[in-house]
């Protein structure tokens, strides 16, 4: 299930994808979809889909798509440039997806538990019991009071 279509990650692009890039669109949609779906905890059905969720979706397909056709070879390659220089990976240069800061916060308001799960602890073993201590000295602070 794709969460977004070809023509949002055009609209991100700014330009008509090229026949390569439409043969991929299918996989890519589906991945970046899967990492929305599983950063939010939710799979968003029915559509529509919101549109921040639409639009997350459409711009990861679309930095995979240009950080691949930026170094088309995989490898490593370093740039620099003064006294900065920034280096691709194999990983970060064949379209694989991630989220950027900017995504998470865009989809702040669809992730389900916003990021914070709360366990409960059940059984014998967790049980909080009042000691002969505790309540020795409950009664001795209260009497001074």
């Amino acid at each position: 299930m794709a969460l977004a279509g070809q023509t949002d990650v055009e609209a991100r692009l700014g330009r008509e994808l090229t026949t390569g890039e439409i043969l991929r669109l299918p996989a890519l949609l589906d991945d970046a979809s899967a990492i929305v779906i599983g950063y939010c905890g939710q799979d968003f059905e029915p559509a529509p889909y919101p549109s921040a969720v639409i639009g997350v979706t459409a711009k990861m397909v679309a930095r995979g798509l240009t950080a691949a056709s930026n170094v088309g070879s995989g490898m490593a390659q370093q740039q620099t440039a003064g006294p900065f220089s920034v280096t691709y990976s194999a990983s970060s240069t064949t379209g694989d997806m991630w989220m950027t800061a900017a995504d998470k916060l865009a989809l702040r308001g669809y992730r389900l538990g916003g990021g914070l799960r709360s366990v409960g602890l059940v059984g014998a073993r967790y049980e909080i019991t009042e000691t002969a201590a505790d309540s020795s000295s409950s009664s001795s602070s209260s009497s001074s009071s």
